[in-house]
C-alpha cells in the first residue's frame, strides 16, 4: 500500500498535463515558449539567449517551495500529495511586470520597449576603455544623483517620460557622458553616491569583489583525493545552522563496478569494457 503521508515531486519541462507533457526541451526552449525571449536582446539583433538557466533554477526553487507547502499541509491533515512543477510554467510566472501590462493594459512587450529591457535609460553604457557601466536608478532620487554626477541635471525632467523622443534624448546624452571616462574613473565618482550605478564585471572580477568576498560566496571544498576545489557557496545563510561543505562528491566511476556487478555482469566483461574505454572505474 502507498503511504498516504508520502510527498513526491516531479520537475519537468512542460509538466504532467498538456500537449507538450512528453516533449523534450532545454532552458532556452522554455523561455521561448513562455514568451520571454521575444523581448530580450536588441531590436536590430533579435532574441538573445540568456547565459544563465533561468527556467531551470526557478523551477528548482518552486519545487522546494511546493514541497515545503505540502509538508505544512501534511502537518495539518496527515495527507501527502504530488507536487507538479513545470519549468515552462516557472519561466512564465517570472513576468510579474510585463504580464499585467500585457493582460490588462494591452501593452505587448517587445525588445527595447519596456522599462527593464532597454526601453528606458535603465541599461549598460560603454566607457572610454571599452568597459561597461550598469545604470539602474529608476527612482527619482537615484536618477537625480546620477544626473548631477555626470553634470547633466537637465536630463532629470526628461527621465520620467517614456515617449520615444525623451528616451532617445536621455540615452544618447548618457552614452556620450559615460564614454568620456574609464570604468575606474566612473567607479571612483560613484563610490560615495547612491545612484544604483555599478560596473559590469567579468566573472573573475566578481570573484574578487569585496562584497562577494565578505559574504564568503566562494568556498574551498575537500575533494576525494585530499585536495580542495573552489566552488560557489550557497546564497542562503543561517544564523543558527552555518552551512557545511564536506566534499565535492565522488570521483567519476566510483560506483560503476559495484553497480554493474550487482546487475549480473562479470569481472571479465568489466575489464574488457574498461580497456575499450566504454566504462570508467
Amino acid at each position: 500500500a502507498i503511504n498516504p503521508r508520502l510527498i513526491y515531486c516531479a520537475v519537468t519541462g512542460y509538466g504532467q498535463q498538456g500537449v507538450y507533457k512528453n516533449r523534450a526541451g532545454h532552458d532556452l526552449n522554455y523561455l521561448a515558449i513562455a514568451g520571454i525571449l521575444d523581448y530580450t536582446g536588441r531590436k536590430e539583433s533579435g532574441p538573445m539567449p540568456l547565459p544563465i538557466q533561468a527556467a531551470d533554477i526557478t523551477g528548482g526553487l518552486y519545487a522546494v517551495t511546493g514541497i515545503l507547502a505540502a509538508v505544512i499541509h501534511r502537518q495539518h491533515t496527515g495527507q501527502g500529495q504530488f507536487v507538479d512543477v513545470s519549468l515552462t510554467d516557472a519561466a512564465f510566472s517570472l513576468q510579474a511586470l510585463t504580464a499585467p501590462a500585457a493582460l490588462v493594459g494591452n501593452q505587448q512587450p517587445k525588445p527595447e520597449t519596456d522599462v527593464l529591457n532597454g526601453g528606458t535609460f535603465y541599461d549598460c553604457y560603454q566607457t572610454a576603455d571599452n568597459r561597461y557601466l550598469s545604470i539602474g536608478g529608476l527612482e527619482p532620487q537615484f536618477f537625480m544623483a546620477f544626473a548631477n554626477a555626470i553634470a547633466r541635471p537637465d536630463l532629470i525632467p526628461l527621465a520620467i517620460r517614456h515617449d520615444a523622443e525623451a528616451v532617445n534624448t536621455v540615452k544618447t546624452a548618457i552614452k556620450e557622458a559615460i564614454s568620456q571616462k574609464t570604468l575606474a574613473e566612473w567607479q571612483a565618482i560613484f563610490a560615495p553616491i547612491e545612484a544604483c550605478v555599478e560596473p559590469v564585471l567579468s566573472f573573475a572580477e566578481a570573484c574578487q569583489h569585496p562584497q562577494l568576498q565578505s559574504r564568503q560566496m566562494l568556498v574551498n571544498v575537500p575533494t576525494v583525493n585530499g585536495n580542495t576545489q573552489t566552488q560557489i557557496a550557497t546564497p542562503i545563510m543561517f544564523s543558527q545552522t552555518p552551512n557545511q561543505y564536506q566534499h565535492t562528491g565522488t570521483a567519476l566511476g566510483s560506483h560503476t563496478k559495484t553497480t554493474l556487478l550487482a546487475q549480473g555482469f562479470t569481472e571479465q566483461q568489466l575489464q574488457e569494457w574498461q580497456q575499450q574505454g566504454i566504462i570508467v572505474y
